[in-house]
């Protein structure tokens, strides 16, 4: 399957696309997590003017997996700097990445990341970093296939139980 695929920079006519496969991403740990990713009634449209925010920056690396004229995956990483209390180290960040359904498990996510993380070392980073769900358990363990650990634990306590329900 990934001699298959095609690891490319994305483009413009490559939005829908790689809009829905946002979308099924976001649906997923919508499932996992329904407190923490209940999307907007106009996420799609948000993440769109996003994706054209995104194409522009010199900072972000939008690429896409295309097998079969079809894109199967996506990722995006940026460049970014620690605080200004901190050291102002530049680090990558993996925002997001998506293959879909029928194509993960078989290396395109690999691929997308391996793409990604030449395009950081070329800038001369010498660090990566991402967040991902504590509800995902296949993401913690790609995550970890890749070399990545955990540095930071984000938690959170709801005052009101019902109030990350949704009327």
């Amino acid at each position: 399957m990934t001699d298959e695929v095609q690891i490319r920079r994305a483009a413009e006519q490559d939005r829908e696309a790689v809009g829905q496969l946002w979308l099924e991403l976001m649906t997923h740990h919508a499932g996992l997590d329904p407190d923490a990713f209940c999307l907007a009634d106009d996420a799609l449209a948000q993440w769109y003017e996003i994706f054209e925010g995104r194409m522009a920056d010199e900072n972000c690396l939008l690429l896409v997996a295309e097998a079969g004229g079809q894109v199967v995956g996506f990722i995006k990483g940026t460049i970014g700097e620690d605080g200004p209390v901190l050291a102002r180290r530049p680090h990558g960040y993996v925002g997001e990445i998506s293959v879909t359904a029928r194509d993960q498990r078989h290396g395109v996510g690999r691929r997308l990341y391996e793409e990604l993380i030449a395009w950081f070392r070329e800038r001369g980073l010498s660090q990566v970093r991402l967040h991902i769900s504590a509800y995902n358990p296949v993401s913690d363990a790609f995550w970890r296939a890749m070399g990545f650990s955990p540095y930071l634990l984000h938690m959170r306590c709801p005052l009101d139980p019902a109030a990350g329900e949704r009327e």
